[in-house]
C-alpha cells in the first residue's frame, strides 16, 4: 500500500480528517465525531500499514483517538500547536492549523511534534496526577477549616488532616451555622483522607526497576519516583543530562544585548510536574545526604537559599539521568536507605 499522510483537526464534538498521498494529492477528506462511533470509523478508513498521522493536541481531546489508532500500529505524531503554527506562517502564510495543513506539513516533515509516551507510562502519570488532585482537594477544605478557626481567633498547631486534628475540630464549642460546616468539612476530608490512600497504594504497586533506581537516589521516595519517571518517560530520548535539565526548566534564561550575553532566572518551560518535584526532592534531599547538604550550602552562602534548592533540583537531574541511563544505583545513595524506602512502599501497597 502507497505511503499516505494524514492530517486530523480534532475538535470537542467532531474532527476532520485531510489524507494525502505520497505525492501530495489530496485522496480523501471526511468528518467524524469525537465519539466512539466516529473514532472507530477512522480506524476503519485509515487500515495499518503505511499510514502517517498527524494530530492537533488540543486539551485532552485527542486521547481516544490516539489510543485506538494506536492499537493499529500508525505512525502517530501529536503536534505541538504553538511551534507548529510559527513554522506554518512561515512557510505557508497561514496560521490556521486545519486538517489540510497539518497533512501537508507532516509530509513535508515540518511538524513540531510532542512526546507521547507508551501506554503503561500514561497510565503512571495519570495515577500520580490523579494524587496531585486529590490532595489539592483537600487542602481547599483543610484551608476553609482553619479560616472557620480564624473567625473564633483559635489556633492549631497540629496538621488538621490527622486524626487528632480532626477529633480537636469535631469537639470545638463554636456556633451552630459554622458546627454545622465544620461538620460537613470533616466528612468531605474523611473522604479525601480515604480516597488518597487508596490511591497511595495503588502507586506504591509500581516496582519497575526505574522506579526502584530513581529511589536509591537521596530525597527521593516511592511517590515522587513515579512521578519522575512518569514525566520523563524514555531517557534515551534526551542526550544529555542537559538537556533533561532543559526540558525540566531548570537551566537559566539567555540574554543577548549587542555583543553582551547574559543569564537570567530559570526557564521554568518544559514539565512544570517534574520541575516541581524536583524542588520537593531537593528540600528533602538536603536533610538526608551529607554531600549534597554541603554542595547546597556553599552556594546559599554566596546566592541565598532559593537559588540554592534550585542548583540542587539541577544537581539530582544530573543524577538521575546518569542513574536511568547507566541502570546502577545512585553513588550518593544508602543501600540500607534505599531498602527501608522499598519495604516501606510494599507495606502501603498492601493496605
Amino acid at each position: 500500500m502507497e505511503e499516505t499522510y494524514v492530517g486530523i483537526d480534532i475538535h470537542r464534538d467532531y474532527g476532520v480528517a485531510c489524507v494525502r498521498d505520497l505525492k501530495g494529492e489530496i485522496v480523501d477528506e471526511f468528518q467524524f465525531g469525537n465519539n466512539i462511533e466516529g473514532i472507530q470509523k477512522v480506524r476503519e478508513k485509515l487500515g495499518e500499514n503505511n499510514v502517517h498521522v498527524a494530530i492537533e493536541s488540543t486539551g485532552n481531546m485527542w486521547v481516544v483517538l490516539w489510543d485506538t489508532l494506536e492499537e493499529n500500529k500508525l505512525d502517530l505524531h501529536l503536534v505541538h500547536p504553538l511551534k507548529t503554527k510559527a513554522i506554518a506562517s512561515n512557510k505557508l502564510k497561514n496560521d490556521k492549523l486545519d486538517a489540510k495543513m497539518l497533512s501537508r506539513l507532516l509530509r513535508g516533515d515540518l511538524l513540531v511534534c510532542s512526546y507521547v509516551p507508551p501506554r503503561d507510562v500514561r497510565d503512571e502519570r495519570e495515577i500520580v496526577r490523579l494524587r496531585a488532585s486529590l490532595v489539592r482537594l483537600r487542602t481547599q477544605v483543610i484551608n476553609k477549616l482553619r479560616s472557620i478557626l480564624h473567625k473564633y481567633c483559635i489556633r492549631y498547631k497540629g496538621s488538621l488532616r490527622q486524626n487528632a486534628g480532626i477529633e480537636f475540630l469535631s469537639s470545638l464549642e463554636i456556633r451552630p451555622v459554622d458546627k454545622s460546616a465544620v461538620q460537613s468539612y470533616l466528612e468531605t476530608l474523611k473522604t479525601l483522607n480515604s480516597e488518597i490512600a487508596s490511591v497511595n497504594a495503588q502507586i506504591a504497586k509500581n516496582e519497575k526497576e526505574e522506579i526502584r533506581l530513581l529511589m536509591s537516589i537521596p530525597g527521593i521516595d516511592y511517590y515522587s519516583a513515579v512521578l519522575i519517571n512518569s514525566e520523563i518517560g524514555d531517557i534515551s530520548r534526551f542526550p544529555s543530562h542537559n538537556k533533561l535539565a532543559s526540558w525540566a526548566g531548570l537551566v537559566p534564561s539567555m540574554h543577548q544585548s549587542g555583543t553582551t550575553f547574559y543569564n537570567g532566572n530559570i526557564t521554568k518551560e518544559g514539565s512544570k510536574r517534574l520541575r516541581w518535584i524536583l524542588v520537593q526532592c531537593a528540600h528533602a534531599s538536603i536533610k538526608t545526604n551529607s554531600k549534597i547538604n554541603e554542595f547546597y550550602s556553599k552556594i546559599a552562602k554566596r546566592r541565598g537559599d532559593n537559588k540554592a534548592i534550585v542548583a540542587v533540583a539541577r544537581k539530582l537531574v544530573k543524577i538521575i539521568y546518569a542513574v536511568l541511563s547507566s541502570g546502577n544505583p545512585s553513588l550518593y545513595g544508602d543501600p540500607k536507605k534505599t531498602e527501608t524506602k522499598i519495604k516501606r512502599m510494599r507495606t502501603i501497597a498492601e493496605k
